[in-house]
């Protein structure tokens, strides 16, 4: 097919910047947004760090009081990464009509604040302090906001940013994983071909940062619990020891090549792969190296190349062993002619990780990677692995001109996709 699927759009929002421009500018810069977790008590947490997003709520976002009673820190940074998009994307002129506007995202769990329930649980109580279910039935639940079970599903986000663009197409979320966020991409590009949708915004959001986000990564076995030592994200490291909580989104536009070429608006990067797979190692919470391979062929196939024809891997690289390992294992499968010639980033080093938000993330730096024919350094990874063959770029950006950018996410469960974007021109 002639008519490519063209990025005509990108917003980004992470710990640190709340733009793509200010994100690329720290990330090149080499800054880390990992710090102490400060948005409530972290003292006995096993991690007690994350990449956590600060200075966006409801006032910098123009949000009215009301809407923001179901809204928290995830609803914020998918409100700003995709009006972003739309208006990079200058879809506010009003020449694409709502109907013909699609929406895809993926999106992490939700959790509740105590102060949501708290003032019903007190009212509740009996003389001796246990909650009395008579008292809560007939009077004290109505200290519950009425809204406050919609706040408890990720898809009212969703809803709300669609309502804030005025979009009417085509949609659907996917849950909750890295490669949720790829899912999304993949469906708003198939959206977009099978003329469903003329312009669609893809992306996804990270959990918000909480005792219970942390709780649900720890019980998968993914975080760094080191105490001991300077807590960080070591992507391919010989000295990872497991991942770090990120919070942050990325949203992209995509549309055909000559849509974008009626409207007049030059694209950014166009999507010419993806591959998906799924299997689990036994013991562990990730994808074989089989899958993960599997998933990048795929992508490779889609896109009519070769192996050697991509000249960046943005990996998902969360800096868990096994993760890591398997990752490894599976380019110096599919790169195994070319190796020494492969470059690799990693974003969480620096950034952390995003769950759902993370592939989406990464996409809009590679657009950024593209654009100025510049390779970010992975943030703490050095010493590396010993069995690392490929260049983990590290110790300073690297200069290159990048046309092919395969990026690969995974879930905790065995899913695993892959993206590739080429540069536009």
């Amino acid at each position: 097919m002639n008519d490519r699927v063209v990025i005509s759009g990108a917003g980004l929002v992470c710990s640190l910047g709340l733009s793509a421009s200010e994100t690329w500018e720290a990330v090149l810069a080499g800054k880390c947004g990992i710090n102490r977790i400060d948005s409530f008590d972290a003292q006995g947490i096993a991690c007690p760090v994350a990449a956590q997003v600060h200075g966006l709520g409801p006032s910098e976002l123009d949000i009215h009081p009301r809407d923001s009673r179901i809204m928290d820190i995830h609803s914020y940074m998918l409100m700003k990464s995709g009006r972003d998009a739309f208006k990079h994307a200058h879809l506010e002129s009003g020449h694409v009509p709502p109907e013909d506007i699609g929406y895809f995202a993926g999106m992490g769990m939700v959790d509740y604040n105590i102060d949501d329930l708290l003032p019903s649980v007190l009212q509740s109580l009996d003389g001796e302090g246990r909650v009395d279910y008579d008292k809560f039935y007939s009077t004290a639940y109505q200290q519950i906001h009425p809204l406050w079970p919609l706040s408890m599903l990720n898809n009212i986000n969703f809803c709300q940013v669609a309502i804030d663009l005025g979009i009417k197409g085509e949609n659907t979320t996917f849950s909750p994983h890295a490669d949720s966020g790829a899912h999304a991409v993949i469906e708003a590009y198939n959206s977009v071909i099978e003329g469903k949708a003329k312009v669609a915004l893809a992306g996804g959001v990270s959990e918000k940062v909480s005792p219970l986000s942390i709780a649900r990564a720890l019980w998968s076995g993914l975080l760094n619990t080191d105490n001991n030592h300077d807590v960080q994200c070591r992507p391919f490291g010989m000295n990872r020891k497991g991942t770090v909580l990120g919070e942050g989104s990325g949203t992209i536009s995509l549309e055909l090549q000559s849509t974008a070429d009626k409207r007049g608006i030059p694209p950014l990067a166009s999507i010419t792969g993806y591959g998906a797979s799924f299997e689990t190692v036994e013991g562990t919470n990730c994808p074989t190296s089989k899958a993960i391979f599997l998933s990048m062929e795929q992508a490779i196939a889609k896109a009519n190349i070769r192996p050697s024809d991509i000249d960046l891997i943005i990996a998902h690289g969360d800096g868990t062993f096994a993760g890591d390992k398997n990752e490894i294992e599976a380019i110096h499968h599919v790169f195994s002619n070319t190796i020494d010639k492969v470059n690799v980033y990693s974003s969480k080093g620096a950034l952390g990780h995003m769950l759902a938000g993370a592939s989406a993330v990464d996409v809009v730096l590679g657009i950024y990677i593209i654009k100025n024919g510049i390779i970010p350094a992975v943030c703490n990874a050095l010493p590396v692995d010993d069995s690392v063959r490929f260049n983990l770029v590290g110790g300073g950006p690297l200069k290159a001109n990048p046309r092919h950018v395969l990026i690969n996410s995974r879930s905790s469960e065995g899913q695993c996709a892959s993206l590739i974007i080429e540069a536009a021109d």
